[in-house]
Formats: structure tokens, sequence, C-alpha cells
């Protein structure tokens, strides 16, 4: 399948996508600290390598903001822990569907309290847990500090060619159902 643009800035064509230049940038807050992570590609495969040493086991969340197919919208569990190893086929099985559709965001917990990734439809990854390992380890891959800002407008696209990706995945897991929460939708 041809790559397909997930999130189109203003001034792009449908068919062009709007990406990060491999930047990321520390969030410190009273209540938490993350690092907020923008890939020019690959997000799947960043994401399996930061939770690689970690101990697990892992968990899923699949946040549907809209469906071309009229499922409903909302929150949807995996409902078993993990292995890395499943994690890994599972994300490798939807990698497309995760990186070029734009009607879900993505989450990948460890279970144990190590880190937690959040993969959402404006290509951005966050990242919480060991954030100065996170910061080292994109430093070898060529990531630079720098800014990260959604375009103000801005269209997320559902591509009819994902609608059996999105069945698929649907299919794949008994999934435990709970509704959109304030600021999934954004």
């Amino acid at each position: 399948m041809r790559s397909l643009a997930k999130l189109n800035g203003p001034d792009l064509e449908s068919s062009n996508e709007f990406t990060f230049p491999n930047v990321w940038e520390r969030e410190d807050q009273a209540e938490f600290s993350r690092i907020t992570i923008g890939a020019r590609e690959k997000e799947i495969p960043l994401i399996l390598e930061l939770c690689r040493n970690m101990d697990g086991p892992f968990c899923v969340l699949y946040v549907l903001v809209g469906s071309r197919l009229g499922r409903a919208t909302g929150r949807y569990q995996n409902h078993e822990p993990l292995s890395f190893d499943e994690l890994e086929l599972f994300l490798y099985t939807f990698q497309e569907f995760f990186e070029q559709d734009g009607r879900h965001h993505l989450w990948v917990m460890s279970l144990s309290g190590e880190g937690q990734f959040i993969f959402d439809n404006h290509n951005i990854l966050y990242g919480y847990g060991d954030i100065d390992e996170y910061q080292k380890y994109l430093s070898t891959l060529g990531f630079v500090s720098g800014n990260i800002s959604i375009p103000s407008t801005h269209t997320h696209n559902y591509h009819p060619e994902f609608d059996m990706s999105e069945d698929e995945l649907f299919d794949y897991w008994q999934w435990l159902h709970s509704p959109l929460q304030p600021g999934d939708e954004v």
C-alpha cells in the first residue's frame, strides 16, 4: 500500500502529510513530566524500542475518535496483559493503520509503571517514565531538542483503504469499551 497522509496542514495538498523533523521537547509540570516527540516517520518502531527494556507486562488502549464504518467511538482496552512479543506483533500488524490514518489515538502502557506512550492523531508521541533515558536514546537516532506545535488549521484523514484494518483490529482481541474522556477528541 502506498503511504497515506494522516494529517495535513493548511498549506499542504491532501497527498502531503504534515510531519515533524525528528524533534523532542521536555515538559516538566507540577503534576507530571513527559517528553513530547515529533518523529518524521516510523512511530510504531520507535514506541517498541522505547518499551524493549521494560519488564512489562503491557496494556494497549485504542481510542477511536471517528469511524468510517459506524463503529462506536470510545476507549477500547485489550482484555489481557501482554508480553513484549505480543505487543510487538500487535503493533507491527497494524503499523500502517496507526501511522497513516487519523481516526484514533494509541496508548501503550507498561503495567509495572515503567512507562507509558501516547501516539495521537496529530503524529505526536508523548512519553512518560524515564525521560532522561528516552532523550539519550532519541539523541542516538539524530533527534534534537526543539519546539513541537500542531498547525492551527489542519485535517485528519480517515482513509477508506484502512476500513478493513479497523475491522481487523476490533476482531484481533476482545476489547473492553468505555466512553471517550474529555480531551480525547482534540
